[in-house]
């Protein structure tokens, strides 16, 4: 309540403009929880927080659900910390109240528990690290920040390096023309994990800035059993976003080069021999595979029991882009601007469709640019910025109404250098 108390007290202005929201027309409010605001379930919490828009009953509601689904069942909204391999997932969502020791509590995913003490500590003295656009690379720039200066760095590392492998952002790639006949290659998990921890560190590209703290780690004997926590699949997971990554890279593909380092190229996990060549080289199973799981786990538990045809989540930062792709659909081809992609290869539903985070981000890539043109050093540089100097722009997913299916869009509202506020296709940066 006194963490509530706070935000509401910091968020005066947005919060008066909600309620304004909600008490027009027929418009309506619904705060989805994630992982950082599960509390919302909390009785007592979600009604102090519908209860600071002071609008009408009925218009404004915390989704307890943990979802938002439409009237017709057709669009579907979360956060997305429960997709696949997340680290902030709960055990039982939306139950994320325990009883312990006679009192309720509130649960922390294995993820909150690594994270949250590092950004604690790092937050207060390097303020963006939450705003790269790109999830866990603030958190990887200040750790190299705090190095190179001289600081010692005390984090769990095992924990940390699984942790950031598996925050991966899957729409960063530009899907092109599949006619269905390009297969997944198969990874020897084997030779995988005979390699054993040098595996994680060689997972990172050469300019990661987390890379030189690993291998640190690795040299020092801390990752020694890391390699056992990992699963077969989030083995997979890795080496398939790993080809994905190095596939990108090679092609110099401008959408991928502005969320992650730019560098060399990054060598796959070996391949059992049979799924060598060019024919096997789709690299999005995982991703696939993840999102589909996830979808008809949801669908199971929707009172529609029907698959929704937009699938809107956010949580890993990253807003979708259009993306000119053509579609294999009923064995012709469909070519049409899409935002999102669908997990099932020659559909275009289900649409998963990524919004971003609503706050100010910054790429990897205009860091970078910015830093080389204050010609300061990356500690002094990154202590310099606070979320106030970055870009006024804040994405979200807008879906027209509509008679058939819904269309997806993700836009901006964005700060003109006059002031005015408007929406638009892009930030304009």
């Amino acid at each position: 309540m006194a963490r509530v108390q706070r935000v509401l007290a910091a968020h005066d202005a947005e919060i008066k403009a909600l309620g304004q929201f909600a008490r027009s027309g027929s418009n309506r409010v619904i705060f989805v929880p994630g992982d950082h605001d599960a509390a919302l379930v909390f009785p007592v919490i979600g009604r102090r927080v519908v209860g600071a828009l002071a609008a009408p009953a009925g218009r404004v509601e915390v989704a307890a659900q943990g979802y938002w689904l439409s009237s017709d069942g057709k669009v579907y909204a979360e956060h997305g910390h429960q997709i696949g391999f997340s680290a902030h997932k709960f055990d039982h969502w939306p139950q994320v109240i325990m009883r312990r020791d006679g009192r309720d509590r509130l649960a922390r995913p294995w993820g909150e528990r690594t994270i949250q003490d590092i950004y604690n500590r790092l937050e207060e003295r390097y303020p963006i690290i939450d705003n790269v656009a790109f999830a866990g690379m603030g958190v990887k720039y200040a750790l190299a920040a705090e190095n190179a200066g001289g600081a010692t760095v005390a984090f769990p590392p095992p924990a940390l390096l699984r942790y950031l492998l598996l925050l991966t952002s899957w729409q960063q790639f530009r899907m092109e023309l599949d006619d269905g006949e390009v297969q997944p290659p198969t990874w020897d998990i084997a030779q995988v994990r005979a390699q054993g921890a040098p595996f994680l560190v060689s997972a990172l590209p050469d300019d990661d800035p987390f890379k030189p703290l690993a291998a640190r780690a690795l040299a020092d004997g801390q990752l020694a059993r890391s390699m056992e926590e990992m699963s077969d699949d989030e083995i997979t997971a890795v080496c398939d976003y790993r080809a994905a990554l190095r596939r990108s890279r090679r092609r110099f593909e401008h959408l991928v080069t502005q969320f992650t380092p730019r560098g060399p190229v990054i060598a796959e996990c070996p391949r059992a021999p049979d799924t060598r060549g060019a024919i096997f080289d789709y690299f999005w199973r995982s991703r696939d595979l993840m999102y589909m799981r996830h979808i008809e786990t949801v669908t199971r538990q929707l009172p529609t029991k029907t698959q929704p045809a937009v699938f809107v989540h956010g949580h890993t930062h990253l807003p979708d882009r259009a993306q000119d792709n053509a579609n294999m659909i009923s064995g012709g081809l469909l070519k049409i601007p899409m935002e999102g992609f669908s997990p099932v290869r020659g559909a275009l539903t289900p649409n998963v469709v990524n919004g971003g985070a609503w706050q100010r981000t910054i790429t990897p890539v205009q860091l970078e640019r910015l830093k080389a043109e204050r010609g300061m050093s990356d500690r002094d540089f990154l202590r310099s910025l606070s979320p106030e100097d970055l870009t006024p722009c804040y994405s979200f997913v807008h879906i027209r109404p509509y008679t058939d299916a819904p269309a997806p869009h993700v836009r901006y509202w964005r700060q003109a250098p006059s002031s005015e506020w408007t929406l638009g296709a892009t930030c304009g940066r």
